[in-house]
Order: structure tokens, then sequence, then C-alpha cells
């Protein structure tokens, strides 16, 4: 029976090892930590389960499916409220329904909420004007805003849309790795703002929010739930944690795994989901090409402040379940999260108020070297100059995920070309994770997947 060695026990690991438990192959599921689950943790605070990480993944076939063969089907559920505003001028101000992929559908509805000014709002208007669509190669999300709807739609409504989910300069950010929809209506349409109304009139694309779902009690579970089902269908002994791939080697019809601190491991295939600097790493014997390219992927650090404040000393805007921060307001915090509200079944007995504050932005962020108090500190100032609540938190938490973010710049889809190019004479290994194709949930289910059906299809014969 082939055995293939999974590197990497974060949720893509996690994923690929059970694709591959489906048909029969011995897997071995290798992981330096002590955990399994990657950034994906759940904690208990004040008595409730409380997300260090992500608190809940886009609904996709691919993730339900995935869910429904591990036994979680059923235990799915969705936010109570999900909504944004954006701290724009000192105010929260509702991101209205006519935002679609962080670009207003109809800017005089972004005007009435004051998330832009009337120059802005024509400026976006006159979108249709703009001559297009886009030809070439990869541009940044700022060059084609800027260009088409100005510099107020990118600061106030893209930067805090794009750029704060995933920690980066919209500047430097790739428009076909960062947002595949805005890059194909781009270079289908004359006018972005018109594809936008035809794709909104047709249903392809929705102004309404996504629909997000994750599992009762924390998606911890889902971590759980997978570990449990490898080891009920191959045996205790297929995940190994503690143990640090150093690298990998190509041997007859196979590879060979060194592992620290332990002998060899030979694998008929190996399927790699470790970050892309760790990848390079242990990748640099089979390719030295792959290998460079792979370090060239930047990571960004991000940071997570969970705050307990006392029950009715926040008075929340209704109809949301959080906001953002446009990074021209200057402030360390990206974003919040109203935790409590938007999952009510994490609220406090008593009533209490469950804020996350989120922290990092692309390059070095000055906010993430103070230490757990100093960076509290500055933002429990922040989330008062926000929500002015009538009484300090009565606990907070700090969580540090150091280059947890992939950065995409402009270039990116072409370097994982590159990548998979210089890789190709190495049938039976495969590549997976946040860094290539989306650095989503639902994104590193997926490339977990394809990865999976790449090695089995080559050890088919």
């Amino acid at each position: 029976m082939p055995t293939v060695a999974v590197v990497g026990g974060g949720v893509t690991g996690l994923t690929a090892a059970w694709a591959l438990a489906q048909v029969g192959i011995e897997v071995i599921l290798l992981e330096a930590g002590d955990r399994l689950g990657g950034v994906i943790r759940t904690d208990r605070l004040d008595g409730v389960p409380v997300e260090a990480g992500p608190d809940a993944f886009l609904a996709g076939d691919a993730l339900v499916s995935l869910c429904s063969s591990v036994g979680l089907e059923e235990d799915l559920i969705s936010p109570d409220v999900f909504g944004a505003y954006i701290w724009s001028g000192g105010r929260l101000r509702r991101l209205p329904p006519g935002v679609v992929l962080g670009l207003p559908a109809w800017p005089v509805q972004a005007l009435r909420e004051g998330l832009l000014s009337p120059i802005g709002a024509l400026r976006a208007a006159a979108e249709v004007l703009v001559p297009g669509p886009l030809r070439g190669g990869d541009v940044s999300v700022g060059a084609l805003v800027r260009r088409r709807f100005g510099r107020e739609v990118l600061e106030g409504l893209v930067d805090p849309l794009m750029a704060g989910r995933r920690a980066g300069h919209t500047d430097d950010m790739s428009l076909q790795a960062a947002d595949a929809k805005v890059d194909g209506l781009a270079r289908s349409h004359r006018s972005i703002l018109l594809g936008i109304r035809r794709g909104r009139r047709s249903g392809e694309l929705s102004g309404e929010p996504p629909p997000f779902l994750a599992p009762r009690g924390g998606m911890e579970r889902l971590v759980d739930a997978l570990t449990r089902s490898l080891r009920g269908r191959l045996g205790p002994g297929c995940i190994r944690t503690g143990a640090l791939v150093t690298r990998v080697s190509s041997r007859r019809e196979g590879f060979t795994l060194d592992l620290q601190g332990n002998g060899p491991l030979d694998a008929d295939g190996v399927v790699v989901c470790l970050p892309a600097p760790q990848a390079a790493r242990v990748l640099l014997g089979l390719s030295g090409d792959a290998s460079r390219e792979l370090e060239g992927i930047p990571f960004a650090s991000t940071a997570v402040a969970t705050f307990v404040y006392p029950p009715a000393s926040c008075v929340l805007p209704p109809h949301g379940s959080g906001f953002l921060v446009p990074s021209s307001e200057g402030r360390a915090l990206a974003a919040c999260t109203w935790y409590s509200v938007k999952w009510s079944a994490s609220a406090p007995a008593d009533g209490g108020i469950v804020l996350r504050a989120f922290v990092g932005r692309a390059g070095i962020d000055p906010a993430l070297s103070l230490d757990d108090d100093g960076l509290a500190a500055l933002l429990e100032r922040e989330l008062g100059d926000a929500l002015r609540p009538t009484a300090p938190p009565r606990l907070a938490q700090v969580t540090r995920w150091e280059d947890s973010l992939p950065q995409y710049r402009v270039g990116h889809p072409a370097r994982v070309a590159r990548i998979e190019r210089a890789l190709e004479g190495h049938p039976r290994l495969a590549l997976a994770g946040a860094a290539y194709r989306g650095s989503g949930i639902p994104d590193c289910v997926a490339g977990a997947e394809v990865a999976a059906r790449r090695v089995l299809n080559a050890l088919a014969p």
C-alpha cells in the first residue's frame, strides 16, 4: 500500500490527510508543534468559547461536504447578526448595501452614509467614463481602484474591506490574487460599475453579506473532528506531533523525509502544507528554483485582543457585527468584531459583552512591538474612542500570530505558476496552503483536496 506523508498539521494538512485516507492510502501526518489546527484555536474566556483565530468560514460545497464527512454537518450554525460599519472621521458609519466587493455599485448610497464626500461620490460615478477594459498583466488593487474610482473609494471603502482582511497595502496587493472577481469584471467590462450592476441584476453578484458558518461550540471542533476521524480510519499512529521535517529528498519512486531528532521516513508521495518560508527550507534539496520563489512570498504578523466588558457598558450600533478601520485613520486597530452579538451563544451568562480587536498590516506594524499589556491598553483606548464604553473591560487576552498571513504582491499568480513548474519533475509531491491561491479556510480546504488528488493520480499506475 502506498504511503503519503503530509507535512503540516493545520486545517490544510488535516484536510489533505483526510482526502487521502478516503481511498485506502496509508497516511502519516507530521506536525512540528504540539497542537493541530494552525491558526484555528478556540479558548474559553469568562466561561464561554471564544476564538483566538478565525471565527467562521465562508459557506461552500467543499467545506460543507468536509464537515459532513466528519460528522459536523448538523452542528453548523450561522452568525446571529452580520453586517459591517466603517470607522471613518471619528464615527461609525454603516457600510451600505450597495457596496459589492468593496466597490460602490451606487456611490450615492456611500455618500448618504458619509463614507464619500460629494466630490468623491461624483468621481466614483464617473467610473463609467474611464476607458476600459483592463488589459495586460497583473496590477495592484490600489492602481486599478484609484484610476477608475478615485482616491476616496480606495481609502474609505476598498482599503478597509480588502486590505483589512488580508493585512496588506492595496498598492502592493495583486488584484488577480486578492479578488479574482474584480479582476474578471475589470477585464470583461468596459466599466466595472456597470459590470457590478449587471451582475447584481443577473444574480451573479450580491450586495448582501456572504453566508458564513461555524461549528456550534467553536471552530476548533472542526480540527477535533478531522483528527478523530483520521485516527479512527488509520489508527492512532497516523498523526505525529513534535515531528519537525527538516528536508525532503528524492529517492527512487518516492521521497525521504529527514525528521529532527528522529530517523528518516520514506514515503511514496508527499503533500507539503507549510507556510511558504518553511516549505522553501524543506524543499531546497529538491528544487532550488522552487525554494527561491517560495522564499519570495512575504508574510505579515497579526494579533487579536479579546476584551470582556461588563453588561450594558457598551451601546453597540444595531444591525451590525463589527467595524473596519481604513489605514488612513492612522489607528493601530484594523477591525473589531462584536463577538457576543455575532455569536449570542458565546455571550457570558451575566450579559457581558465580548469584543475582539485585530491588529496587523503588511510590513512592520509598530503596535505589534508592544508587549501584551501595552498592546491591550492601546486597543482599549481606541475601542473607547469608537464605542464610548461606560466601564473598562473586566478581562483582556492578547493572542499573537507571527507571520500568519501571506501577502499576495503584484505578480503573485505568476510566482505560483513558476513554483509549480519548478516541481513538475516530482509529480508525487504537491503543495497546499494559504500562500498560493487564497488564505481563507475554504481556499485552504479546496487547495488541500486538489493537492491530494494530484498525488493520488501520480500514484495510480
